[in-house]
């Protein structure tokens, strides 16, 4: 038993000593040769070490974002009565309070839900340009849209021609 616990260690030892040449910029090749071991067992033992840090550390960014909730809730509530009384300072405080706190719980996107990018566009028609117009899209979404005029049959391609 006691020789296995002493194996047990011995290889914990080894696969620290890898994970660190690993950090350090060593390839597995060149770790493989100074451990005098076979390249896969350094992928091996360089994943369980990792694997094993990550199970132990599980957990710890949620404790760290509950440390930081309280601490910037303590602040929120300090401030808050300041900035309902029209305090300019503390306005800007609790906004700042507030932006972090939704930081941290991820409520604001990295990125817009929505491109609202729009565009337009000129299409040439032989020489006169046709160009396309958007009215009133969006103020009244729940009326029809009314319909168009048809347009003019053309004559050789041009559309001013009638």
């Amino acid at each position: 038993m006691a020789l296995q616990n002493g194996q047990r260690i011995a290889a914990q030892l080894r696969r620290y000593r890898m994970l660190n040449l690993k950090i350090a910029g060593a390839s597995e090749r060149q770790i493989a040769e100074q451990e005098g071991i076979s390249h896969g067992l350094v992928n091996k033992d360089i994943k369980k070490v990792l694997e094993d840090l990550a199970r132990e550390n599980t957990g710890n960014a949620d404790k760290i974002r509950a440390l930081q909730m309280e601490r910037y809730n303590a602040l929120l509530l300090r401030m808050w009565e300041s900035a309902m009384q029209s305090d300019e300072g503390a306005v800007d405080r609790v906004i700042k309070i507030m932006d972090r706190i939704n930081a941290i719980n991820g409520v604001i996107p990295d990125k817009p839900l929505i491109n609202m990018a729009i565009e337009q566009t000129s299409i040439q028609m032989t020489q006169a340009p046709f160009t396309f117009r958007i009215e009133n899209a969006g103020d009244n979404a729940d009326q029809d849209i009314p319909e168009t005029e048809s347009l003019p049959q053309t004559i050789g391609g041009d559309i001013l021609q009638g």
